[in-house]
């Protein structure tokens, strides 16, 4: 900070006075953030891990005896049981933006029942960290799925941010409505059509019906005559033996399959 060479005040940087509905909210939020539930225990443990305990040991394993460590862990734990989508989901985006409120709720309170402490640079760095990494989350989401965006906002009770998502930069997927070539839609329904016909197909066992592949091309049945000779009508030809051969012409050929089995083939 300058100092006034010719007077010599010092600047002093104070913050700005917090009105009376500001100061109502931060404690209605302090008091809704110390209200820790009775059942629950700490370590997400069970009633059946606690059943062969004294009551004192439960008492100490209670979230009332756990620390706001061990609190915000059990509610962060509640939240992806909540959101999750498989037993093992724990990284999909509503997942992560219930982590992430936990997060900055938690940090947010720690700021408002510490206001005038020193050291709280790294505090803030933290919270703008988690506040983008919440938006990165629910930008996603809200690119992906709006109904379950809309649902994880109300339930959580953050804002419900509509975001101006950009259309692609590919020339190619451009659209614009005011613009559109004849041709050029003509040839986009067409290769749709084209690509819903020969559509990769399912093949499955005609027995158990159990799927075996995907097929981009129509398997058909091999016909009856192969494999087997087929009669050849007599034709006049300029080279030997200037015509079709008897056992041609009658359909008595042998035909010789090169991937049948040799005569030491044992099945």
């Amino acid at each position: 900070v300058r100092i006034n060479r010719f007077t010599g005040v010092r600047a002093v940087k104070v913050g700005a006075p917090k009105t009376d509905w500001q100061m109502t909210a931060e404690k209605s939020f302090l008091a809704m953030r110390a209200q820790v539930p009775k059942e629950p225990y700490v370590w997400n443990l069970t009633d059946d891990d606690v059943k062969h305990l004294s009551p004192e040991m439960r008492r100490c394993l209670s979230l009332r005896c756990g620390s706001s460590e061990d609190v915000s862990n059990w509610r962060k734990h509640q939240l992806i049981r909540k959101f999750q989508r498989s037993a093992s989901d724990t990284n999909s985006p509503a997942v992560r933006i219930a982590v992430l409120t936990e997060k900055i709720m938690r940090l947010r309170a720690h700021l408002l029942r510490n206001p005038g402490t020193r050291g709280h640079q790294a505090a803030k760095i933290s919270m703008s960290m988690r506040l983008s990494k919440r938006q990165k989350a629910m930008k996603l989401l809200y690119k992906s799925d709006f109904t379950l965006y809309r649902h994880v906002c109300q339930e959580l009770g953050i804002r419900c941010v509509r975001f101006a998502v950009p259309g692609s930069k590919d020339p190619s997927k451009m659209v614009n409505p005011q613009a559109v070539d004849g041709d050029r839609a003509r040839f986009l329904i067409r290769q749709r059509m084209y690509h819903a016909k020969y559509r990769p197909r399912e093949l499955r066992d005609t027995e158990t019906n159990k799927l075996i592949r995907y097929t981009r091309h129509p398997m058909e049945p091999v016909p009856a005559s192969h494999g087997k000779a087929i009669a050849t009508p007599q034709q006049v030809s300029r080279a030997w033996p200037y015509g079709v051969r008897g056992d041609r012409v009658a359909g008595q050929q042998v035909v010789y399959n090169p991937t049948a089995a040799g005569p030491g083939y044992w099945p």
